[in-house]
């Protein structure tokens, strides 16, 4: 699904997830929106650039950060969607 077929109720989600603090390291948005599963919008969560791309901390790279933190994709999802819903 490439972005031109993104519903306005996906964008919505996605700019309420970027305007999040970082799910792993609590880093100031914006963050990106890290997708668990590609195509699904409603399954991302906010990452900020090293803990999303990070060659060493990033979900994309080493997972050092993740490991330190003790925490997987779904506990930030868990969490990301507490908040998105209070």
């Amino acid at each position: 699904m490439n972005s031109k077929n993104i519903k306005a109720h996906e964008r919505k989600y996605l700019a309420t997830v970027k305007s999040l603090p970082c799910g792993l390291c609590d880093a100031p948005p914006p963050s990106d929106a890290h997708h668990i599963e590609q195509g699904n919008h409603f399954l991302c969560i906010p990452l900020c650039k090293d803990c999303h791309q990070g060659s060493n901390n990033g979900i994309h790279g080493r997972r050092n950060m993740w490991r330190v933190m003790k925490k997987t994709e779904l506990d930030v999802l868990n969490e990301t969607l507490a908040k998105v819903l209070a």
